[in-house]
């Protein structure tokens, strides 16, 4: 009766993980889409080109989510659990591993922007990337409105 318990408690932490997991993986995926979309609405692109930057966007967006984002997500979060009692050690680890992150992050921004150079017109990549910038902008907004909204609100009860 034990055992089955036991096969019962990790099967359901292996459900709950996976349904948290796809959870944040299609928060992930719509929000990929409508950088996708913010971009093309907003970039001249002929329909070569824009084959190309769809497949290096969709290839570089998913690669920085899984080696960068998730992975420093998660330093960020065992961070947090322990802020009260880090020691100078763990501290100095988090740094170096945020560090790596935001340079493995740029690294792999670089890499797709030489391709698209390779392949697309300079003059349109440049504008990808001010529409990049422009979508981020428009993101920031949205949250730090809607956390304006939800203080607001707060006050109001």
């Amino acid at each position: 009766m034990k055992k089955s318990n036991g096969i019962f408690k990790i099967l359901a932490m292996f459900l709950i993980a996976n349904l948290t997991f796809a959870q944040n993986n299609g928060r992930f995926e719509r929000f990929k889409e409508m950088k996708l979309k913010f971009i093309l609405e907003n970039t001249e692109l002929n329909p070569t080109e824009k084959e190309i930057f769809v497949a290096l966007f969709e290839e570089s967006e998913n690669k920085y989510h899984n080696e960068v984002w998730l992975p420093k997500r998660n330093v960020r979060n065992n961070l947090s659990q322990a802020f009260d009692t880090i020691s100078s050690e763990s501290a100095s680890r988090y740094i170096n591993d945020y560090y790596r992150f935001e340079q493995l992050g740029m690294t792999l921004k670089n890499d797709r922007n030489q391709q698209l150079l390779k392949a697309i017109r300079p003059k349109v990549v440049l504008t990808i990337l001010y529409q990049e910038k422009e979508f981020d902008q428009v993101m920031f907004n949205r949250i730090r409105n809607r956390s304006r909204e939800k203080e607001q609100e707060k006050e109001k009860k």
